[in-house]
């Protein structure tokens, strides 16, 4: 019992002496961050230091002469960084002379002859040291001053801005009185018993030579400052772009593009993001210029013009397009015209009937666009031109309607599987249909609008029917044209609700209205205001915001469905054109090529759309002229051109467009 009380006292001994020495030790290190040190930082207690060191350390007279019983005029340091805790020199100053240790000042009255030596003061603080010369001798009979400087003798100030306090130095004797002719400019100030010039200028002043003489009983110095005083400088208010919306061509040089700045003028101009390639921007002037390199769309740029002041910005958005190449391609084994041309889920393209020199033929053929043939694939089980064709969600595709031999208008339908290479016969519409739109519905079926027959004669119709791929069947529409029209354009809206009707031709003439057709068959179009221009044919793509572009036979002028508004505005291209071909590029412009110009001339003319403008702008141009092509968008982004119609006949010429 006794050895377990003895080991307990010994235990709780250790206990104790272990406190004591955790406790020492944390005052010991506690106590290590209290001394001095030059260098690095200090520990105070457990946390680290990171005050900053004092830097830059000067002192107004580094070089000095004084006088046995004479007091100095206060040599005062200037420093930068940390705030100095404490002065020290070294060797010890002249007797009779002192330093402040809080304020580093040297001071007093010499008591007696010194020679000429460099002392060395040190100011610190817990982040650490900085040092500077001061060389100091005392003689028994007063010394000139010489050497006299300033720490910026040409300076330019600004009106309403602070200068900073510009100090001189001197050596030889030490200068008791200061002055400067002429007067400095209005706001500043010279003090007489320390020479520094200080102050804020209210007026300007032009550049000017200020003598400033430092003097003591001995003699005095003189140097001479190049002074002036500028303008107050003021912020640019604002910036412009004489061309804030720039549409450019790649390979063509741009006009410049300038900048007009209200307000102070700038010192600098800069861009974010980056131009496009081949185009810079003058960081002086703020111009924009060069030759763009690459196509791209239309992106907002914002330049910013500054000086010391402040800045002001402005937007610029540019917008890239390109006039492409056209390649020549393998020719069509027959050539034809009025064959619709579709692009199968292969990637291959499908050309399907058409009127060839023998009349109508059922021939179908396919192009491979990796190895750049064709390759006749199984032929319709019934000869037609003209007739509408629909790639199905399963890929296959249904082809209805047209002109058949004899230009016989057809009521016949037939569906193409491009796997197994066979056609079946599909379920018949009830009007036989030339001419007629063909539109994909986001459910898979198929509307079919309008058309004309002639047979027993000319009849326009202003019917619609509906195709349901799952049963083979047709449905007659409850809903009617608000006029009979064929030769139409027609264009499924955003939502997949309506398909656009415009224009066409019925045997009142031309039909210069458009309207919205319901796919839920709610009995009645819905009429778009306006009119649109005559034309014999329209033809109309769809646009990546939702518009419709569209544009009619032996015209120049397109014309843009806003969807939004139910409104149109027009786009003028540059050649008039009959039966061109027009599609939608994968970036979102629209190819134009082709038709027939003025005089029956066949075009080998393309040009471009931009919808972010509403403009067009010229493409290169095809080797042959043709209208009454077909072209199909290809899956790498080219456009595939094949036949159409010259004053020689079918063409058989096949062209592919590389944007």
């Amino acid at each position: 019992m006794g050895s377990i009380t003895a080991r307990a006292r010994l235990l709780r001994a250790q206990s104790v002496w272990l406190w004591l020495m955790a406790l020492w030790l944390g005052c010991l290190v506690a106590l290590s961050g209290c001394g001095g040190g030059s260098g690095g930082a200090s520990f105070v207690g457990f946390g680290l230091n990171l005050t900053q060191p004092p830097a830059g350390l000067s002192y107004a007279m580094t070089s000095a002469v004084y006088e046995v019983g004479q007091a100095i005029v206060p040599n005062r340091p200037t420093a930068s960084g940390g705030a100095v805790e404490r002065y020290a020199v070294a060797p010890p100053l002249p007797a009779g002379l002192a330093l402040d240790a809080g304020t580093g000042v040297i001071s007093g009255a010499p008591t007696a002859v010194a020679a000429s030596a460099v002392y060395v003061v040190t100011a610190e603080n817990a982040g650490g040291s900085a040092t500077a010369r001061v060389q100091i001798e005392v003689r028994s009979t007063p010394a000139a001053p010489s050497g006299l400087t300033y720490r910026e003798s040409a300076a330019i100030y600004t009106v309403g801005q602070a200068i900073a306090a510009n100090a001189p130095a001197s050596s030889g004797g030490p200068i008791t009185g200061y002055s400067i002719a002429p007067a400095l400019p209005a706001g500043l100030l010279l003090d007489p018993q320390t020479g520094v010039i200080s102050g804020t200028p209210t007026a300007a002043a032009a550049d000017a030579a200020y003598t400033v003489t430092g003097t003591n009983a001995a003699g005095s110095a003189e140097v001479t400052l190049q002074l002036a005083v500028q303008a107050a400088l003021a912020a640019p208010a604002s910036v412009a772009y004489a061309t804030p919306r720039a549409l450019y061509v790649t390979a063509q040089a741009i006009v410049p593009n300038t900048a007009q700045v209200i307000g102070g003028t700038p010192s600098a101009f800069s861009v974010m993001p980056t131009l496009p390639g081949g185009l810079s921007l003058n960081a002086l002037t703020g111009a924009i210029t060069g030759t763009p390199a690459a196509i791209q769309p239309l992106t907002t740029y914002t330049v910013t013009a500054s000086n010391s002041a402040g800045s002001a910005q402005a937007q610029v958005q540019i917008a890239v397009t390109g006039s492409g190449s056209w390649v020549s391609q393998a020719v069509l084994p027959t050539g034809r015209h009025y064959a619709p041309v579709v692009r199968l889920q292969s990637g291959k393209a499908l050309v399907i009937g058409g009127f060839t020199a023998s009349g109508v033929t059922a021939s179908v053929l396919v192009y491979d666009p990796a190895g750049n043939s064709w390759t006749a694939a199984a032929p319709m089980l019934t000869p037609r031109s003209d007739g509408s064709a629909t790639v199905l969600p399963d890929g296959r595709v249904l082809v209805a309607g047209g002109d058949g031999a004899g230009i016989s208008p057809m009521a016949a339908a037939e569906i193409y599987d491009p796997i197994a290479d066979t056609w079946q016969l599909a379920a018949s519409m009830a009007e036989a249909r030339t001419r007629a739109t063909s539109t994909l519905l986001p459910n898979g079926k198929v509307l079919v609008i309008g058309g004309y027959s002639r047979i027993p004669s000319l009849t326009f119709s202003q019917t619609a029917e509906l195709y349901d791929p799952a049963f083979n069947t047709w449905t007659s529409m409850a809903t009617p044209l608000s006029s009979p029209r064929a030769q139409h354009a027609a264009q499924l809206l955003p939502g997949g609700n309506e398909v656009l009707v415009i224009g066409g031709i019925n045997r009142s003439g031309f039909v210069t209205s458009a309207e919205r057709f319901p796919v839920n068959d709610s009995g009645a179009t819905t009429p778009v205001a306006g009119t649109v221009p005559a034309a014999n044919v329209y033809t109309s793509v769809l646009l990546a915001d939702g518009d419709v572009l569209a544009m009619g036979d032996g015209s120049s002028t397109a014309m843009r469905f806003d969807v939004a508004t139910s409104g149109w505005t027009a786009s003028v291209f540059s050649s008039t054109r009959s039966l061109p071909t027009m599609t939608t590029l994968a970036d979102g412009r629209v190819l134009l090529a082709g038709g027939t110009g003025s005089g029956g001339v066949r075009l080998t003319t393309a040009e471009i759309y931009n919808p972010d403008f509403d403009a067009w702008t010229s493409a290169s141009s095809m080797s042959t002229g043709r209208s009454a092509a077909s072209a199909v968008l290809l899956s790498d982004g080219s456009v595939l051109v094949v036949g159409g119609f010259s004053s020689s006949g079918e063409i058989d010429a096949v062209e592919r467009f590389r944007p």
